[in-house]
C-alpha cells in the first residue's frame, strides 16, 4: 500500500510540476529569444544523442587533418554553416541566437566530446525539432564532405584551462628558434609561407643576389653602390635600401617605385610622420631600428639591436617556439584563431597601423612600432592608434577618419561594422600564403559573397548582385571592392592601396571633404553632381545618404 501511495505522490508532484510549467508558458508565452532551461537542454541533448545509431557513433573518421583538407572544409563550413554557427563556431549570429533551441557553440565540450561518428551523423541527418538541417545526399553515402567538416569542427576546440596555463608558462620560458624549425611538422604551410611578401620583406643581397630589383647605375636621385646595401626592404610597391654602420642600419635617400619603374627620393620630412622632428634631418642619422625594424622582424631587441629572425616569421604571430618544437601541444604555442576577436586582430594591427607607443621616448629614442608587445597580449597596453580630429585633412587621415596613406589597414578596420561584428583579418587573408592577390583566401568577389550574398541578412538586400551594383556582372563596377574598398590610400607617388573601412563614400563627401569617391574615380570624365543624380535613380538607396 505504501508503494502505491509513493507512486501516487510522485504522480501528483509530476502533474503539479507540468501544470506549473504550462501555466508559466501561458503567462509568459513562447519566444525564441529565451534561453532554454537546464532541464530542456539536458533532455534535448540526450534525445539527440540517443537518436544516433550505435554503428554511426562508432564510425572512425577516414580523413586526416591536413592543411589542404582543413582549408577545403573551412570553405564548406563558411558556405553552409557560418550563417547560423558563425565563422568561429561560436553560434553568435543573428540566426543562431534567435533559434530555439539555440545553436550550440561548437567549440565547447558539449560538441567536442562527441565522437567523430556522432558529429558526422548530425551533419548528415540534422536534428529534429531544431533548425539543424540534414546535409546528406540520401543516394550517396560517401561522396559528401561531412568527414572533412568533422575535422574542421575539431579544429575549433577551445583551449582547456590547463592549456591556457601552459601558454602563460611557455611565454616566459620559451625562446625563439626561427621559422625553419617549423618546417619539419608544417612542411606544406611553410612552403606556402616562404614565398609570401611577409617572408621576403627584408633580404640580404649577399644571400639573395636577385634581391635588388632595379639597375643601381640608373639611380640619379642619390647614388650608392651594391656594396653599400646591407639589407633590401620591400618588393611589391617600393624598394628601399639600408646601409649598415656599426650595429645600426640607415636608409639610403633613394627608393625604387616598383609600379612606375623609376627612382624617387626617400626622406621623411617634418609635418609627416610624428617622429620626424625628434631626429636630425639626415637619413644617416635616423637608424631603422626605432622606425622600421621592429615590424619587419621577429623579436627586435632594442638594447642589443639584434633580431631573432628578419621578416615576419612564424613566431611573430605564434610566439617563441622552442617548447612547441620539442614537444608540440596546443598549449605551448599561440593561435590567433583561438583568441577573442580583439586580440586576434591585434596580431596584425600591431604593424598594419599608424600610431605611437604609450610611453615615449623609450630609453631616449622614439619608436614607430609597439615596443614590448607580442602576440597574445593586449596591444592597447603598448600602442595607441594615431589620433584624428574629425573634419580635418591630415597626413594620415581624410576628414571623415578614413586613412590617407598606406600601413593603416588597422586604423581603418577598427572603425568598421565588420570589426564590431567580430570579423578578423584572417577571415579574409591567409598570411601562410595563397595564390590570390593580397594573400586572400579566395578570389575577392567570391570571398565577399561568402557572407554577403543576395538577400543575405548581412546585405545586399537585393535579389541579385547586379540589382545591388547597377553594373553588369563581370564589369569593374560590379566588384565589391570597387565601391567598398576603393584605392585611395597612398603608398608611393600616385600608387594607392585599398581602404579597409568597407564604407561606401558618397559623391557628396568628395564635395564637402575632398575624399575620393568610387563613382567619379572610375567615371573620371563625370562630375560628382552626375554621380549623385545617378545614385538617386537607384531605388534601394536612401535619399538621405545622398545629401
Amino acid at each position: 500500500m505504501k508503494r502505491w501511495k509513493t507512486f501516487l505522490l510522485l504522480g501528483c508532484v509530476a502533474v503539479l510540476a507540468i501544470g506549473l510549467y504550462g501555466a508559466r508558458l501561458i503567462w509568459h508565452g513562447f519566444s525564441t529569444a529565451d534561453e532554454p532551461s537546464y532541464l530542456e537542454t539536458t533532455i534535448a541533448r540526450a534525445a539527440r544523442n540517443l537518436a544516433i545509431p550505435r554503428n554511426a557513433r562508432l564510425e572512425a573518421n577516414p580523413r586526416k587533418a591536413t592543411p589542404e583538407i582543413l582549408k577545403e572544409s573551412r570553405e564548406s563550413f563558411l558556405d553552409r554553416c557560418a550563417s547560423c554557427h558563425s565563422q568561429d563556431g561560436s553560434g553568435q549570429t543573428t540566426v543562431g541566437r534567435n533559434l530555439y533551441p539555440k545553436v550550440p557553440d561548437l567549440r565547447l565540450p558539449q560538441t567536442q566530446n562527441l565522437t567523430d561518428g556522432q558529429i558526422r551523423y548530425i551533419i548528415r541527418n540534422g536534428v529534429r525539432l531544431t533548425g539543424m538541417p540534414g546535409w546528406a545526399n540520401p543516394h550517396d553515402e560517401q561522396s559528401d564532405d561531412s568527414w572533412k567538416l568533422v575535422l574542421f569542427i575539431r579544429s575549433l576546440r577551445q583551449l582547456t584551462r590547463e592549456e591556457r596555463e601552459q601558454q602563460v608558462v611557455t611565454a616566459s620560458s620559451a625562446h625563439y628558434v626561427g621559422s625553419k624549425s617549423c618546417e619539419k611538422c608544417h612542411a606544406e604551410i611553410y612552403e606556402h609561407w616562404r614565398k609570401t611578401p611577409m617572408a621576403n620583406v627584408v633580404r640580404d643581397p649577399r644571400e639573395f643576389p636577385d634581391a635588388i630589383i632595379p639597375d643601381l647605375s640608373t639611380n640619379t636621385v642619390s647614388r650608392f653602390s651594391r656594396d653599400q646595401v646591407a639589407l633590401v626592404y620591400g618588393s611589391v610597391w617600393k624598394q628601399r635600401y639600408f646601409t649598415k654602420i656599426g650595429d645600426d642600419y640607415f636608409p639610403e635617400a633613394a627608393q625604387w617605385d616598383v609600379t612606375h619603374r623609376v627612382w624617387r627620393p626617400y626622406f621623411v620630412a617634418n609635418g609627416s610622420d610624428w617622429w620626424a622632428p625628434f631626429y636630425p634631418p639626415d637619413n644617416m642619422q635616423r637608424p631603422t631600428g626605432p622606425t622600421c625594424d621592429g615590424c619587419h622582424s621577429v623579436d627586435y631587441n632594442i638594447q642589443t639591436k639584434q633580431v631573432a629572425e628578419w621578416n615576419v616569421g612564424c613566431e611573430r604571430c605564434h610566439g617563441p617556439g622552442s617548447e612547441h618544437v620539442e614537444h608540440p601541444t596546443r598549449g605551448n604555442t599561440l593561435n590567433s584563431a583561438r583568441m577573442d576577436y580583439v586580440r586576434a586582430n591585434d596580431t596584425c594591427i600591431q604593424c598594419h597601423s599608424q600610431g605611437r607607443p604609450l610611453s615615449s621616448p623609450i630609453e631616449g629614442k622614439y619608436y614607430d612600432w609597439p615596443v614590448g608587445y607580442r602576440a597574445g597580449l593586449n596591444l592597447r597596453d603598448f600602442w595607441q592608434l594615431e589620433e584624428h580630429p574629425l573634419g580635418q585633412l591630415t597626413f594620415t587621415h581624410f576628414p571623415d577618419g578614413t586613412a590617407h596613406k598606406n600601413r593603416m589597414q588597422g586604423n581603418d578596420f577598427v572603425q568598421s561594422v565588420m570589426y564590431r561584428r567580430g570579423i578578423t583579418c584572417f577571415s579574409c587573408h591567409d598570411v601562410h600564403g595563397t595564390d590570390h592577390n593580397a594573400q586572400l583566401r579566395e578570389p575577392v568577389d567570391k570571398l565577399c559573397l561568402d557572407c554577403h550574398g543576395p538577400m543575405s541578412l548581412n546585405g545586399p538586400r537585393t535579389g541579385t548582385l547586379q540589382e545591388h551594383t547597377h553594373h553588369k556582372d563581370g564589369s569593374p563596377g560590379s566588384q565589391c571592392v570597387a565601391c567598398h574598398m576603393p584605392k585611395i590610400e597612398t603608398t608611393i607617388a600616385d600608387v594607392k592601396v585599398r581602404a579597409h573601412t568597407f564604407a561606401f563614400i558618397y559623391p557628396v563627401m568628395t564635395d564637402r571633404y575632398k575624399i575620393p569617391n568610387p563613382c567619379t574615380s572610375c567615371h573620371a570624365d563625370k562630375s560628382t553632381a552626375w554621380a549623385t543624380e545617378a545614385l538617386r535613380q537607384w531605388p534601394e538607396r536612401s535619399p538621405w545618404r545622398m545629401e
